[in-house]
């Protein structure tokens, strides 16, 4: 006569757990899974599991994402799978953004997010509803589109144009998005931040500090 057993709870949170992290790049917010603190340590000292940031773990065999601590950052913000959540709720944005992008590195050291969310240590939110249009997805993290990102840091950072330029010559060096484009949406994202600008002047002139700087 077959014997059926059932799963042990072990077996089913390490299902759990790797089933999310399949789809957010091997990375799983403990808000997202109830494990205890007990489990969690068997698994670390086993090698199933590392720490990655406060709250957020990795499952050993999983992906890297190449930016695990804006990743992690995200990730605790909600209890959604990531594939669930909303690209235009809360978004990588203003510095944070330039990193993601892969252009260039401006100075600061806090994790910047746009949208609706509490803030958290060593994460600045700037509440603001955006729209799809003001929003991509880069590695799989929603973020500020290269406009709004660069109207953002114009805004509320006041950074040098020079510093801009540098920043909007990465993005269009990588692909991000064209002058052509980016130019009418500079004008619509300064527009938004309630400071309008001819957009297609700006850059000229941001990309001529940047050259000349």
């Amino acid at each position: 006569m077959r014997t059926s057993f059932a799963r042990s709870s072990q077996v089913d949170a390490i299902a759990r757990v790797c089933a999310l992290a399949e789809g957010q790049w091997g990375l799983v917010g403990l808000s997202q899974v109830g494990v205890s603190e007990k489990v969690l340590k068997q698994w670390a000292d086993a090698g199933i599991v590392e720490p990655v940031a406060d709250g957020v773990i990795r499952v050993c065999a999983g992906g890297r994402h190449p930016h695990p601590d804006i990743y992690a950052a995200w990730l605790r913000t909600g209890t959604k799978p990531a594939w669930e959540r909303s690209t235009t709720s809360l978004v990588v944005s203003h510095r944070t953004a330039v990193r993601l992008y892969g252009a260039g590195q401006l100075a600061g050291e806090q994790l910047e997010f746009t949208g609706r969310a509490p803030e958290a240590a060593g994460v600045v939110v700037h509440s603001a509803i955006l729209s799809e249009a003001e929003c991509a997805v880069v590695e799989g993290l929603p973020v500020t589109a290269p406009a709004r990102t660069l109207a953002d840091l114009a805004v509320d950072d006041g950074f040098d144009v020079s510093d801009l330029g540098r920043v909007a010559r990465s993005m269009l060096t990588a692909g991000w998005t064209t002058a052509d484009e980016l130019g009418p949406q500079l004008t619509a994202a300064f527009t938004r931040r309630g400071l309008p600008r001819d957009g297609v002047q700006w850059l000229s002139t941001a990309l001529d500090a940047a050259q000349a700087g």
